[in-house]
């Protein structure tokens, strides 16, 4: 198949096209951060949530849901996002027995696609509303005062408070990078949970924003995020939690941890 990522123009699909899926190694990206084998420094997954998604029931009317999926840390593969997208809209006009043969048909999909066993949801628009919008909590540090002018990434802006250790939970929502396919922006909120030495709150979010002309995939800039936090500050525990916001009707959520367990996701105000 000849890739249309990036393209300006694409061909949705409507009937069920399986081979639309694009892999990408996780290796690829790791390796830069100084990762290789098996054996990881974290632990973690990524949610995956599909805003946008319908198929025919077994007398031909629409049903509608949110896919939810959970892919494990160790899958091989990152499965690139609008790939995603044009996967689910081939289900559109494609009819299905009952639900369940909906969810088995996605599971196998992309359990492969990813390389690894990815868990699938579907939840109906009364679950959605149900469930709500709220936030993980912590301590928010958008409001601190700092100047900035550098917009590539800068670890080195990541500090310690001197002889003070503690624990903490903060959050930003100003934090924006580039997607490496089609260059346009990539919103999110990024909460660290941390034990240790205690983080300059104003070298953190130096450190964010300096993401702002970054391209790079979600899962891998948690990931990058998380090793700089370690390498730099000598923490005791971390957890790193990316949720971007939704785009093309997906909204991609990166959670890698060691030594403190990562929260359950929780649908923010910009998802």
């Amino acid at each position: 198949m000849v890739s249309s990522l990036g393209s300006d123009t694409t061909d949705y699909v409507t009937s069920y096209r399986p081979s639309l899926l694009e892999s990408v190694k996780r290796t690829d990206q790791r390796c830069k951060l100084g990762l290789k084998g098996e054996q990881l420094p974290f632990e973690g997954y990524d949610v995956w949530n599909a805003y946008e998604f319908t198929w025919l029931n077994s007398r031909g009317k629409p049903e509608v849901a949110l896919v939810q999926l959970k892919i494990p840390v160790t899958s091989t593969y990152i499965v690139e996002s609008k790939s995603l997208k044009l996967y689910f809209c081939s289900f559109s006009n494609t009819s299905f027995q009952d639900q369940v043969k909906v969810i088995e048909t996605l599971k196998a999909d992309l359990s492969e696609a990813f390389g690894g066993s990815v868990s699938v949801t579907l939840k109906n628009p009364d679950q959605i509303f149900r469930e709500g919008i709220n936030i993980q909590g912590g301590e928010s540090i958008d409001d601190l005062d700092i100047d900035i002018s550098e917009y590539h990434i800068r670890p080195e802006y990541l500090d310690m408070e001197a002889e003070v250790s503690g624990a903490e939970m903060l959050y930003s929502d100003l934090f924006m990078s580039l997607c490496p396919i089609t260059g346009q922006p990539d919103y999110a909120t990024v909460f660290v949970n941390y034990s240790g030495p205690l983080i300059s709150h104003r070298g953190l979010l130096c450190y964010l924003v300096s993401y702002r002309e970054h391209a790079d995939f979600a899962e891998q800039i948690c990931e990058r995020i998380f090793m700089d936090l370690i390498e730099r500050c000598n923490l005791e525990a971390l957890s790193v939690g990316l949720q971007f916001s939704r785009r093309g009707g997906i909204d991609i959520n990166a959670y890698r941890m060691s030594g403190i367990k990562a929260p359950t996701f929780v649908r923010n105000w910009r998802q």
